[in-house]
């Protein structure tokens, strides 16, 4: 069944995205917690909202809508369960390199994906590198097609994606141009799928191993050109420092929200911990780093490329962290409680220290900026 209906030609409101992940989902994030799996009937409601639409161009079934318009939406998305954000994410962002790079072929899973009927998942991150060009992952020339062999480690929604969008290193050099993405449809013969380490926190978001060893592939399968495999993920990768940026500022709301209104239930020696100047000073400053990162958000939504969308990424990862601790210091031993959702908004807020880029590859991509290089 397609989860978008393909006439809607306006986004869900606002108010309604949010009671979706601050209200209708706690049951079930709670759920997904316990069993790592996304519970369906979530599942369903997401999609029938068409989140995985919002930023998808109209001939291929989407809203198309522009990133400074898709932050609110983001937003609310960060203040429920991981998964949910993390699909919003990466549905609203890996469709542009398979649209800038891909054959008509390789683009016709784009409007599944904005149906919600399909799922690319970004495989770039690699047990000893995947930040950059410092790949291990190889690609060679095999006649008309190729031979791929190596591992990728910690690729979200791998153990329901469709298809990988898989960048490996065509050639030994380690330069810019010497990577080579392709586009590789889940059940490729010799592709495996493999279980990995239980995270922290993030439930239901399906992190998996692939591992691939002489896999033949043909060329057709080759996403943009030979030695262009850099740029084909920064085209996902400039976008998503600001679309998780945005979930970032969603999540450290949600825990504001949650510590504004403990303080005010909260009573100790007859009084609401409201009324306490040391619970004061921790909400207002909460607030304050919510309310600057979410305009350094907005600032870099206007210009998602280089140092700007870094600058909002590298704050808001410092950001939420602080926020979200804040939080659990208001609740005390309560919030550390399963009973609280503090307790797995701090947990996921610490797996956005590593998603698609840490604080130190940020911090290189502005210094760059700075000095001019």
């Amino acid at each position: 069944m397609s989860g978008l209906d393909r006439t809607h030609v306006a986004p869900p409101a606002l108010d309604v995205v949010r009671a979706l992940f601050v209200s209708e989902f706690e049951e079930g994030a709670r759920a997904a917690d316990a069993s790592d799996e996304i519970p369906p009937e979530d599942l369903a409601r997401f999609h029938a909202l068409g989140l995985c639409a919002l930023t998808v161009p109209p001939e291929f079934g989407g809203l198309g809508l522009a990133p400074p318009e898709v932050v609110p939406y983001l937003e609310r998305a960060g203040m429920g369960p991981a998964w949910g954000r993390m699909l919003a994410h990466v549905a609203n962002g890996i469709w542009r390199p398979i649209v800038r790079y891909g054959s008509e072929e390789q683009q016709s899973v784009v409007a599944r994906m904005a149906a919600g009927e399909a799922l690319v998942a970004f495989a770039l991150t690699e047990r000893s590198g995947g930040s950059g060009r410092d790949l291990h992952s190889r690609a060679r020339r095999d006649g008309d097609g190729w031979r791929l062999s190596g591992e990728k480690h910690l690729i979200t929604f791998a153990d329901r994606a469709d298809a990988f969008l898989l960048t490996a290193a065509s050639d030994d050099r380690r330069a810019a141009d010497s990577l080579t993405s392709f586009l590789l449809p889940r059940g490729t013969p010799g592709l495996q799928v493999e279980e990995t380490q239980h995270t922290m926190g993030l439930a239901g978001t399906g992190h998996r191993t692939l591992r691939f060893d002489d896999m033949a592939v043909e060329d057709r399968h080759r996403l943009g050109p030979v030695g262009h495999g850099l740029e084909v993920a920064m085209c996902f990768l400039d976008y998503s420092r600001v679309s998780l940026s945005s979930c970032m500022v969603g999540t450290a709301q949600r825990a504001l929200d949650e510590a504004v209104a403990f303080a005010r239930e909260r009573v100790t020696f007859g009084r609401p911990i409201a009324e306490r100047q040391a619970i004061q000073v921790h909400l207002a400053d909460m607030h304050a780093e919510v309310a600057a990162g979410r305009a350094l958000v907005r600032q870099s939504a206007e210009a998602p490329t280089g140092a700007a969308s870094a600058t909002a990424k590298l704050f808001c990862q410092r950001m939420v962290g602080r926020v979200t601790d804040l939080a659990l210091r208001v609740h005390g031993g309560i919030g550390y409680t399963t009973a609280s959702p503090i307790e797995r908004l701090y947990r996921d807020a610490r797996g956005y220290w590593f998603e698609e880029g840490t604080a130190e590859i940020q911090q290189l991509v502005i210094a760059r900026d700075l000095l001019g290089r």
